[in-house]
């Protein structure tokens, strides 16, 4: 049957709503790319709901300690770590970026930069968390309570923040310290230090 000459066909209700779905769903993509990959600002210290970076210290002096205390991790000691120490104790991504770690405030902040295809180098976007010790059965862990990408929050999505932390950043971590949580006694961030005791 041919349309009568003139006469325009009405979208139905069905093409509304997928109009506005796909208007909604393309407002969020581009906020979250805005969010993702807007420079984070560094500071003297944290500022409570934002996406500051505040990098940990780094001292090489200090930092010689690092192999001693890797040492005492694998004698199953207790151990106390810097975070001079834990920043010379960190996997460095094949990327080439350089992960920072800093103890504050009874959390540990671990962040990278992310390399993207064809971004600038000095201008990639951070990926951070913030993971406080929490008791694991009978041992302990790090659970990240604020992840971050940017400036994008992605702890507001659950499942996008387990997967940054446990892909990107707590791989990071040296692995006797990863292997030695479970089986911890005590696990402390005190000032700007990391206390794991054994039982």
């Amino acid at each position: 049957m041919r349309a009568k000459p003139g006469s325009v066909e009405e979208p139905g209700w069905s093409g509304v709503a997928w109009a506005a779905a796909g208007a909604v769903a393309l407002g969020l993509g581009i906020a979250a790319l805005v969010l993702g990959l807007r420079p984070v600002p560094a500071g003297e210290g944290p500022v409570a709901g934002t996406a500051r970076f505040v990098a940990g210290a780094v001292d090489a002096e200090r930092a010689r300690e690092a192999s001693v205390r890797r040492e005492s991790l694998r004698a199953g000691q207790d151990v106390t770590f810097t975070e001079p120490e834990l920043n010379a104790l960190l996997v460095r991504p094949s990327a080439g970026t350089v992960p920072n770690v800093r103890l504050a405030e009874g959390r540990v902040q671990l962040a990278r930069a992310v390399a993207l295809p064809g971004w600038p180098a000095g201008s990639r976007p951070v990926v951070q968390a913030r993971a406080e010790p929490v008791r694991a059965g009978a041992g302990w862990a790090l659970q990240a309570r604020e992840v971050y990408l940017g400036g994008l929050a992605l702890h507001r999505l659950p499942v996008l923040a387990e997967v940054a932390w446990r892909e990107s950043l707590e791989p990071l971590l040296p692995a006797e310290l990863r292997a030695a949580l479970p089986g911890a006694r005590e696990l402390e961030v005190a000032g700007s230090t990391l206390r794991l005791r054994r039982p």
